[in-house]
């Protein structure tokens, strides 16, 4: 067995305020997320972001702007998410306000030889 491997962005959201689509990890792919990232410059109140394992309901990172603050934070490392494993960002802002996340990394693709 080999494995291909694709870079890959899963999530790109601006404003985002409650859930971003839910990703799936199919049948023969390992996904590894290298890079989180979250901005915010909340205007009313706090904006919150979780990044989420859905199978264990584990944050797997977070982080919050302060009101009038604008703010950026970002992840640099390996979160390896087999087969079925699910994930999403999940932010908590009041009203119009929201976050810009991301979730990328790479897919390793398990292909036959032969």
């Amino acid at each position: 067995m080999t494995r291909a491997i694709y870079s890959a962005g899963w999530i790109y959201q601006q404003g985002l305020n409650g859930s971003s689509a839910t990703i799936t990890v199919p049948d023969g792919h390992v996904y590894v997320v290298k890079q989180l990232t979250f901005y915010a410059n909340p205007l009313l109140s706090p904006a919150r972001g979780f990044f989420r394992d859905l199978l264990t309901g584990a944050t797997l990172f977070s982080a919050a702007a302060q009101t009038g603050t604008p703010s950026w934070f970002g992840f640099y490392g390996a979160l390896v998410m087999g087969a079925g494993s699910m994930f999403r960002w999940e932010v908590s802002a009041t009203a119009t306000d929201g976050a810009d996340v991301y979730a990328g990394g790479y897919d390793l693709i398990q292909t036959s030889t032969g």
